[in-house]
């Protein structure tokens, strides 16, 4: 994406001949790189998290409400919005949409397949985050119980 800019700018100011597809580039570069990274903070445990009431909690209690918040809101909505992403890139393959806001006129799919991916990988990293942290609840639930 750097580059296409650099490439803009110095084909705009310095060759005095401006591209006119530069900017429908650097925004789907910069709406691919957005999506795909989603998933990689969420596997790194990177995402911005508001702790002034969670940090009153205990571990278990803060994991509790994790795996509820995501497998009640959170995985139904983003699987219901990657749904939606699929069959919006699919339409646009069948039907060859182009961009008509831009001169350039470039074809939609691929930039909304890469949303569609970006968003089913998110999808699938907060699944298995959930996963995990459901299956540590009850592996601490049954180890207390045996008393180990």
């Amino acid at each position: 994406m750097i580059g296409v800019i650099l490439f803009e700018v110095t084909s705009r100011y310095v060759l005095n001949t401006p591209t006119v597809w530069a900017y429908d580039v650097s925004y789907m570069l910069n709406g691919t790189v957005i999506m795909l990274a989603g998933a990689l903070a969420m596997k790194g445990n990177q995402h911005v998290v508001i702790d002034i009431v969670s940090q009153l909690f205990r571990q278990r209690t803060k994991t509790i409400i994790e795996v509820t918040v995501f497998s009640l809101l959170l995985l139904p909505a983003l699987g219901f919005i990657t749904t939606i992403a699929w069959e919006q890139s699919w339409r646009a393959f069948q039907n060859g949409i182009v961009e008509h806001v831009s001169p350039w006129r470039p074809v939609l799919w691929p930039f909304r397949l890469m949303i569609a991916i970006g968003l089913s990988v998110l999808w699938l990293q907060i699944l298995a985050r959930t996963l995990v942290a459901a299956l540590g609840l009850i592996r601490t639930r049954k180890s207390s119980e045996s008393g180990v």
